[in-house]
């Protein structure tokens, strides 16, 4: 019945939106499809949110409403334009380096404290929220509407994984999750490698 009425909560927030409700049209359906699209195909935004909703797990419908509204929070903060200081590209860098640490703390099984959780969920929505920045807001035509797809994919993809990682916390599912930790951790590695040669 929780994972039900967030569920709801989520596709009511897509489906009743400014940017949905103010222009119901195909066109605007369809870019609410693209910020969801840009989500889903893009591991450095995708691969963050999937960590921290293993790390997150389910303490109760309370605390899953919290997490959500801090993950939307920090999204919505970097999205509407938090200035970014120094060079654009150094988000980057540290984006990668804080999805090692949330990968790491997820293959050696380390529990976070309740109270900690929101925060990392804040800091990692406002870290992908500003690498995804210009893609999802670049062009003053298309409105809020790719940004809605974006929010709704990552709120629903947070909900799904933190609840798959509560309910198998032991066996080979809880393993397998420490696997896929592990090559996330190599990805975001060779990532960070890649970025500090190409800049050199």
């Amino acid at each position: 019945m929780a994972t039900r009425a967030v569920f709801l909560l989520v596709v009511g927030a897509a489906t009743f939106s400014p940017a949905a409700s103010a222009h119901g049209n195909a066109d605007t359906l369809h870019r609410i499809l693209d910020g969801a699209v840009l989500f889903f195909t893009a591991i450095e935004f995708l691969l963050p949110v999937l960590l921290v909703a293993l790390l997150a797990r389910y303490h109760g419908l309370r605390s899953v409403i919290i997490q959500v509204a801090a993950l939307g929070v920090g999204l919505l903060i970097a999205l509407m334009g938090l200035p970014v200081a120094g060079d654009p590209s150094v988000v980057g860098l540290y984006a990668r380096g804080y999805l090692i640490a949330l990968g790491l703390l997820v293959l050696f099984n380390l529990r976070l404290p309740a109270g900690l959780v929101p925060v990392m969920v804040l800091a990692t929505g406002t870290l992908i929220g500003l690498e995804a920045g210009s893609a999802v807001i670049d062009d003053p035509a298309t409105g809020f509407a790719p940004a809605v797809g974006f929010l709704s994919s990552a709120i629903c993809l947070y909900l799904s994984a933190a609840l798959i990682a509560s309910r198998y916390t032991e066996g080979w599912q809880h393993i397998a999750m420490r696997v896929v930790a592990s090559w996330i951790v190599a990805i975001a590695a060779l990532d960070i490698a890649f970025m500090i040669v190409g800049s050199g």
